[in-house]
């Protein structure tokens, strides 16, 4: 199970979690992010022959304006075990 995975089963209580400073607010954050990626990725793999995972950092990266490099720790950390 992966803590993208995790977070999830939480549901509403990952909110709750958030509010009472037990889950840091960055990981808010990057939740949103991990999301927009998967969304981007399937869009991609629906429409384009070949998805590049570093092209997809790429995109979510610039529509956030968080560098490249904070996009690979959020994929690395969402997918982490």
């Amino acid at each position: 199970m992966t803590r993208y995975e995790i977070l999830l089963s939480l549901g509403e209580n990952f909110v709750k979690l958030v509010g009472k400073n037990l889950i840091p607010v960055h990981v808010l954050d990057w939740k949103v992010y991990y999301e927009a990626y998967l969304k981007e990725t399937e869009y991609h793999k629906k429409h384009f022959k070949k998805v590049r995972k570093t092209h997809m950092i790429q995109l979510i990266a610039e529509n956030y304006n968080i560098t490249e490099r904070t996009m690979f720790n959020v994929v690395s950390f969402m997918e982490g075990k």
